[in-house]
């Protein structure tokens, strides 16, 4: 499905999160049914194998962090973690859940950090708001050492037809009353589903990931192709 001109523009998506910040880990596990939890982890045991293969001290970069859950998740498997949003009120709610975690603002199109600082970068359900998508891509591959680890899961659109038919009816039906009826806030929940059906397909964010110079890009499809979790390297 061709991509439709959401606005992703720095201002609309921090002034979004921002005000969805103090329920939004609770609309998480509910409008997943608790199945995020099972996504996150697998993008942290991916991490973390790779980190401990890796040897030495190492660092990651959470990318689009929000309330810090995959940075925490980083934390308590001994990795030394940044975690980064341009959404000031989840960083705030980060910072209240784990002090000893480094989180700051930063914009994955320019990104407040130096080459080759980490061995790993995370982002979980956050590069489809991205604004200039394949700039930030570009950054991400910047700050990454030879050799790193880029992981992603983001939200994708299952092949099975039922499934997808599914998937379909709960996440542009269902989905955004449920968000909506308990944010008090109409459009994150609506942006939520239109996002996730414009984001690119597994096969063509492969390819953007590959254009933006990483190598060896996998997709793995998680609970039926409603989420994947790409894994590259620098």
């Amino acid at each position: 499905m061709p991509e439709r001109q959401l606005n992703k523009s720095r201002e609309t998506i921090s002034s979004m999160f921002d005000s969805i910040a103090p329920v939004y880990d609770r609309l998480n596990h509910l409008l997943s049914f608790g199945i995020d939890r099972s996504w996150r982890r697998r993008l942290v045991r991916a991490v973390s194998s790779f980190c401990a293969l890796r040897g030495g001290e190492v660092k990651v970069l959470d990318m689009a962090c929000g309330t810090g859950d995959v940075s925490i998740a980083l934390k308590r498997k001994g990795l030394d973690v940044v975690g980064a949003d341009i959404s000031e009120n989840m960083l705030a709610l980060a910072r209240k859940k784990a002090p000893g975690i480094d989180f700051r603002y930063g914009d994955a199109s320019e990104l407040p950090f130096a080459d080759e600082s980490f061995d790993a970068v995370t982002i979980a359900f956050g590069i489809r708001n991205f604004d200039k998508r394949a700039q930030c891509i570009r950054e991400l591959n910047r700050v990454l050492k030879d050799g790193g680890m880029l992981a992603i899961a983001e939200f994708s659109i299952p092949r099975n037809r039922l499934w997808r038919g599914i998937y379909t009816l709960y996440f542009k039906n269902i989905l955004p009353a449920v968000g909506r009826l308990v944010s008090k806030q109409a459009y994150a929940y609506s942006y939520l589903p239109e996002s996730s059906f414009d984001f690119p397909a597994p096969e063509k964010f492969r390819t953007e990931l590959s254009e933006g110079g990483f190598r060896d890009v996998t997709a793995r499809s998680m609970t039926g192709g409603v989420s994947c979790l790409y894994i590259g390297r620098k």
